[in-house]
């Protein structure tokens, strides 16, 4: 295909249409018109849910998470594309270590996830919108998930000393999607003693 560029800067009027801009080598000019995640979230379609208060994670996978977790509904019609997930502790596990997780749960057969309501909020603040995924605290899955991603590892010791406590988190950006009937969790290979766990979520839904 032949495209025809023009090298150098300009101004262009609304309602123009000027010729892409290339490079003195030869090369497509592009860069982005607006901030990274700006489009979706001013459309009201991305979400973010975290923690009101701290909660213990469970000692191995369990159908039992405390900490906030995602179900997308059946019949939802929606995807809830993850861009971040990430859990904090601020205090001493207890044990030596514990290794942190995401928990998957799918079968669209099986009993709705059920739990207590957590509080997302759209991430076009003042957008009235609503998610199509139910967030819940003290949930109970379907059955024990499986883990698919691991978010970090928390460490014995005197959380307190380090002046900056590090969130186990991680930027997805879309290359996990939750399909309807299925549940997202945090999960530890060991429990991880006082309540005092916080997790996030911020996700984007789309249409099937």
């Amino acid at each position: 295909m032949f495209a025809q560029l023009q090298v150098g800067e300009r101004a262009a009027g609304p309602g123009t249409f000027p010729v892409a801009r290339g490079s003195r080598d030869g090369c497509l000019v592009i860069q982005k018109g607006h901030a990274k995640f700006q489009e979706a979230v001013y459309r009201g379609n991305v979400f973010a849910v975290a923690d009101q208060a701290g909660a213990a994670l469970a000692g191995g996978l369990s159908d039992s998470p405390v900490n906030v977790c995602l179900f997308n509904p059946k019949g939802s019609n929606m995807l809830a594309v993850i861009w971040w997930a990430g859990i904090v502790s601020l205090v001493d596990p207890g044990v030596a270590a514990l290794a942190v997780w995401i928990g998957a749960n799918f079968n669209i057969a099986a009993a709705a996830v059920i739990g207590t309501a957590a509080s997302p909020r759209n991430c076009m603040i003042g957008n009235a919108k609503a998610p199509s995924i139910t967030t819940l605290t003290t949930a109970t899955l379907p059955a024990v998930p499986v883990a698919i991603d691991v978010l970090g590892a928390i460490n014995a010791g005197a959380i307190t000393v380090d002046t900056h406590v590090k969130a186990l988190g991680k930027w997805f950006d879309g290359s996990l999607v939750l399909y309807p009937g299925g549940a997202l969790s945090f999960q530890a290979s060991a429990a991880s003693g006082a309540a005092a766990m916080f997790g996030s979520w911020i996700w984007e839904e789309v249409l099937i």
